[in-house]
């Protein structure tokens, strides 16, 4: 049973995208400027869903766009937290971060790990970068705690379905190519399992913007 709902979840998942997007669109006019890269992030994972779908059709695979994917995946949700943490930590924290992240995971694909192949180690690094920056924005919502119910700011929800999607996937994206290697009840059963978080990490995103304040 367990097995048959992660196999469905696996082709199934991404079409939970469409909740945020859905609420992006109703809400639009409230939504702040820091959102605005929440919302650029949903439409680069959209995008990316339509080309991945595309080169898999033509080419038989689709790994080589999650190595460019990667790189703009980071950097959004890197200038989406540098917005939130304002002057609280570092200035130069964030962007550091983006500048080291971006270079290693060019390096990577071009001397490492083929395009062709899992960009793990670029893929563990983003995870382990959004897990801390996440976790630092607990701390500053924590030091900085304005209402008695937390859960009416947009922000808890989305940095929490931040942390659970990459703390969740975080030995899933190291070991991905020795996971494809395994027999496909097992491969199937891990990617079902990142397609519940990210299906989780979707309606967390969707429930933080409509949680976005009513005034412009």
């Amino acid at each position: 049973m367990i097995q048959g709902f992660l196999t469905w979840m696996l082709y199934h998942g991404a079409y939970f995208l469409a909740f945020p997007a859905s609420i992006t669109l109703y809400r639009a006019r409230f939504i702040r400027k820091e959102y605005r890269y929440i919302v650029a992030f949903l439409g680069l994972c959209l995008g990316t869903e339509i080309v991945a779908t595309w080169l898999s059709k033509l080419m038989g695979t689709n790994l080589p766009i999650l190595h460019l994917y990667t790189v703009l995946e980071f950097n959004l949700i890197a200038l989406f937290y540098f917005s939130f943490f304002g002057y609280f930590y570092s200035r130069r924290l964030v962007p550091s971060l983006m500048v080291f992240f971006t270079g290693f995971a060019v390096l990577n694909s071009l001397f490492i790990q083929k395009i062709t192949e899992f960009n793990t180690y670029s893929r563990g690094l983003e995870a382990i970068l959004v897990v801390i920056f996440s976790l630092l924005c607990f701390y500053k919502l924590l030091i900085e705690l304005s209402t008695k119910n937390p859960t009416q700011q947009p922000i808890f929800w989305i940095n929490t379905g931040f942390l659970l999607y990459f703390a969740g996937n975080l030995v899933l994206f190291i070991l991905s190519n020795v996971i494809l290697k395994e027999n496909k009840a097992f491969n199937y059963m891990s990617w079902g399992l990142h397609s519940c978080l990210i299906a989780l990490l979707y309606i967390l995103i969707g429930i933080g913007l409509w949680n976005s304040p009513h005034q412009k």
